[in-house]
């Protein structure tokens, strides 16, 4: 395996339909996924069998789990812990791009 550097900005694509995830990295172990989400658009809470971890590249939204809400921005980083029910809605008037980090396979 040799080190990739990732440019978000020439990765990131939406869809006026619904969110745009794609994987854009992964090995034996964990995926790294982009998601791009216009205004309105949304992950539905899930659970994991393994931790979840999200940054937000650009813009901002409203993380939810565990019955609430929250807004989360940009240079933030989401942890999430195993089971815990998590979401994320675009709630803004602007675009909303994530990358998603999860163990493969979850």
């Amino acid at each position: 395996m040799k080190t990739e550097i990732l440019d978000v900005q020439k990765l990131k694509k939406f869809s006026d339909d619904k969110r745009h995830q794609e994987t854009i990295w992964s090995d034996d172990h964990s995926r790294i996924s982009l998601i791009c989400m216009k205004p309105g658009q949304e992950i539905i809470t899930h659970t994991h069998h393994g931790n979840h971890t999200w940054m937000v590249m650009e813009g901002k939204g409203e993380l939810l789990t565990g019955g609430k809400a929250q807004t989360i921005t940009v240079g933030q980083i989401v942890i999430v812990p195993a089971l815990e029910d998590h979401g994320i809605r675009n709630s803004s008037q602007e675009n909303l791009v994530i990358a998603s980090i999860t163990a493969q396979g979850d």
